[in-house]
């Protein structure tokens, strides 16, 4: 129903575990199964007190951890994938912008079970600044040119801040700017950050 990025609970120290422990030795273990990969290799961790561990991986985007990501993310996302796919990565420099940024997920009502679809969602031509974007997951335009929702995670308002709390008050600054029929989300993401 949300994410946010950078997560301030991941220092140096965690950030180096996880590498460690877990990315690196994943990597090696398909190189040495004759199985090298060359993609998005999305590893779900979560921290536990004998160190990270792996939930899940995926070879995608995760949704909606990507979009927080993604919009720190100042490098040309397109030149980053040609030199990954040419075999080069490890020449990219990727830049960030050092904001924490929040994405609020609005749902359609009844998801994650059943929930209506062709619902007009109205507000989003509303003036969010450069610091909050939208990103679409289950919307569609109807005949008319409308947009409309058409899934169960309808968007992600995600938001850039000077800290955790300010992105997630950019983000719900957006979220109510926004209205759809059974519309739902969170207003805590990042309240455990916060509260750190």
């Amino acid at each position: 129903m949300g994410a946010y990025s950078p997560a301030p609970v991941v220092d140096g120290d965690q950030y180096q575990r996880i590498m460690d422990e877990v990315i690196r030795p994943t990597l090696a273990g398909m190189v040495a199964d004759g199985q090298p990969f060359t993609g998005f290799l999305y590893a779900g961790i979560m921290l536990t007190d004998s160190g990270p561990k792996v939930l899940e991986y995926n070879a995608r985007f995760g949704d909606p951890e990507t979009q927080p990501i993604l919009f720190r993310l100042k490098s040309d996302l397109v030149a980053v994938l040609n030199e990954t796919l040419a075999g080069r990565l490890d020449a990219v420099e990727l830049v960030w912008d050092e904001r924490f940024a929040l994405g609020v997920v609005m749902a359609a009502g009844g998801y994650p079970e059943a929930y209506a679809k062709g619902l007009p969602i109205r507000g989003l031509d509303a003036d969010l600044g450069d610091a909050v974007k939208v990103f679409h997951a289950g919307t569609t335009l109807d005949e008319n040119g409308q947009v409309v929702t058409s899934g169960g995670r309808v968007l992600c308002v995600t938001a850039l801040g000077l800290t955790v709390a300010d992105a997630q008050a950019a983000a719900l600054k957006g979220v109510s700017a926004i209205d759809f029929d059974e519309a739902f989300f969170r207003n805590d993401i990042g309240g455990r950050a916060i509260g750190r």
